[in-house]
């Protein structure tokens, strides 16, 4: 792809890194027209280097280099290939491809381009903003248990209030695309986020679903199914 990058360790496919590439140009061009959707983004991740790293699974001599030796800003998140599975796009625990590109691009492009909007840090935005409410308070740290009103109760204590941010407003895009509207799905994440129809995260988190819809800065609608066909 024209100045982001899939690396890929030795054994893992190159029909899975197609797929991984796929879904990057997809949540880019949402509406597959062949334009990315937000020039300004876009920008943002090529000047950032975006790198998405595959690699054989965790902890590899090869993911040890990489982390010892990348000095660049283009990393957020990374894959392993057993979280890739292109016959189940965004599959709650199946394929983790959406989920870690998206907070590549979240965290290195949209933070960057639109930080009134997606800044992480405390106080800094309307997403941390919006997160704080979904919270049921601003918990800097995490609570030894959340309000009974939030619907947002991420309880990973090595994931600090800006990956919170992060994960939450992942959370948000995939509930919007319908991809978490299963009951087998529900289930599993209730522990960490509860609305996981469309319907529900309209009607219930308002500021959240205001960020999705604002034109101002065109966020993915459309779930990603791994075929790019502009």
């Amino acid at each position: 792809m024209n100045g982001l990058g899939i690396y890929g360790e030795n054994g893992v496919s190159d029909a899975k890194l197609l797929y991984v590439a796929n879904i990057l140009a997809e949540l880019l061009d949402n509406d597959e027209d062949g334009v990315w959707d937000d020039p300004l983004l876009y920008q943002q991740l090529i000047q950032a280097e975006m790198l998405m790293p595959v690699f054989a699974n965790e902890g590899s001599s090869a993911e040890n280099d990489f982390f010892n030796n990348y000095n660049g800003d283009g990393v957020s998140a990374v894959l392993y290939d057993n979280e890739v599975d292109p016959s189940q796009p965004g599959r709650w625990g199946s394929d983790a491809t959406i989920e870690e590109t998206m907070h590549t691009i979240n965290h290195r492009g949209h933070a960057a381009v639109y930080p009134e909007v997606f800044s992480v840090e405390p106080d800094s935005s309307r997403l941390s903003e919006a997160m704080d409410v979904a919270r049921g308070g601003q918990w800097i740290s995490h609570p030894n248990s959340y309000p009974e009103e939030a619907w947002y109760h991420y309880d990973d204590r090595t994931c600090d209030y800006e990956c919170m941010a992060i994960e939450y407003i992942y959370w948000a895009q995939v509930s919007k695309m319908g991809i978490l509207n299963d009951q087998q799905t529900c289930n599993g994440i209730k522990d960490e986020w509860e609305l996981c129809s469309p319907e529900l995260l309209e009607s219930v988190d308002i500021l959240i679903h205001d960020i999705l819809i604002d034109p101002n800065q065109p966020l993915p609608m459309v779930a990603p199914d791994g075929v790019y066909s502009p």
